[in-house]
């Protein structure tokens, strides 16, 4: 069984025992197998960070946040923050998922964007607690991106932005996000040049 295979398995295993019904973890299923589908195509090493970023995503919503909303789990599958070219354009996932969802992934605010913390904080709740979970993934893992100056700003936006935002959201969040800005910020920021 691939590593994919293994994944979607444990994801299906979590929902189940958070009380997902068996149509909201088929949604989730499409979604996951719909955002897999770039990764298959353009990513060799199934260790690679982005590969299983789908279901991490998931997975964290689930354990750390409690989130069981099938719609917001599976946009959250589904986003990419940092590789457009492995987002699903709104045109698949409206035919392969739902029009909700496509809905919900447009509706979360995106790294990068000038007004990302007031954007974040006019969100409904799911949003916001979506586009920290997704970030986060993506953040822990910073350090096998191979780019130091893509991880030293996206190290800069969590402290100011989504580390705040997690302090005013969710309080493992905002530990998680903590805890990964010191270490970062220890490991490879120290004797960094100003």
């Amino acid at each position: 069984m691939s590593r994919a295979d293994q994944m979607a398995v444990r994801v299906d295993r979590t929902l189940a025992a958070a009380g997902v019904d068996q149509p909201g973890r088929n949604l989730i299923g499409k979604a996951i197998e719909a955002a897999m589908a770039p990764r298959l195509a353009a990513i060799e090493d199934d260790h690679d960070p982005d590969y299983l970023h789908p279901a991490r995503t998931v997975l964290v919503l689930l354990d750390d946040v409690g989130l069981a909303d099938p719609v917001a789990l599976a946009a959250a599958s589904l986003l990419d923050t940092r590789r457009d070219d492995l987002e699903v354009p709104d045109r698949v996932v409206t035919e392969r998922v739902s029009s909700a969802v496509t809905a919900f992934r447009n509706s979360v605010p995106r790294s990068g964007s000038g007004a990302l913390l007031e954007d974040l904080l006019a969100s409904e709740p799911d949003v916001a607690l979506v586009a920290l979970a997704e970030r986060l993934d993506h953040i822990r893992h910073a350090h096998l991106w191979g780019d130091l100056s893509e991880a030293r700003a996206a190290h800069q936006e969590a402290a100011e932005v989504y580390l705040k935002m997690a302090e005013r959201t969710h309080a493992l969040l905002a530990a998680r996000y903590a805890s990964w800005c010191r270490s970062f910020r220890e490991r490879y920021l120290k004797n960094a040049p100003n």
